[in-house]
């Protein structure tokens, strides 16, 4: 029965470093990507939310408001998919992977913006009822 040599064992080992340095870095990157993914479908579903409620709302509904209420809400629901200790979504104040509402009640519009783990845009949406106008980041960069 032949015996594995040391030099194979060896190369091997260099055969696998080299396969981790490729396959790791590919996986890291996927992970970011489905964060990222889901804060922007976070971002989607508040949109969505505030568009209703103003459009449900008979009275003059004010945007500081709405957004304080339907944040509450929705943060019982969604969970933040970069830190699990922030919440969701926030009014006026940033974390880490939430999606922050800035109500404006004079122009009634409310801003949303989440940025990723760099400080760098991710969702961008400013919404003023009826419509709304939305950037997002291309995630296959």
């Amino acid at each position: 029965m032949k015996k594995i040599t040391p030099v194979e064992i060896f190369i091997l080992v260099i055969v696998l470093i080299f396969l981790g340095f490729y396959i790791v870095p590919k996986m890291m990157l996927s992970y970011e990507q489905k964060c990222y993914g889901r804060i922007q479908t976070n971002a989607a579903m508040m949109t969505s939310k505030v568009l209703a409620e103003f459009s449900d709302n008979t009275k003059k509904a004010v945007p500081s408001e709405v957004s304080k209420s339907l944040s509450e809400e929705m943060n019982k629901l969604v969970k933040n998919p970069i830190n699990k200790k922030n919440v969701a979504y926030s009014v006026n104040e940033e974390c880490e992977g939430c999606v922050v509402l800035t109500p404006d009640d004079k122009v009634r519009s409310i801003v949303l913006t989440a940025k990723d783990t760099e400080n760098k845009l991710i969702v961008r949406t400013v919404i003023q009822p009826p419509s709304y106008v939305t950037f997002n980041k291309d995630l296959d960069k």
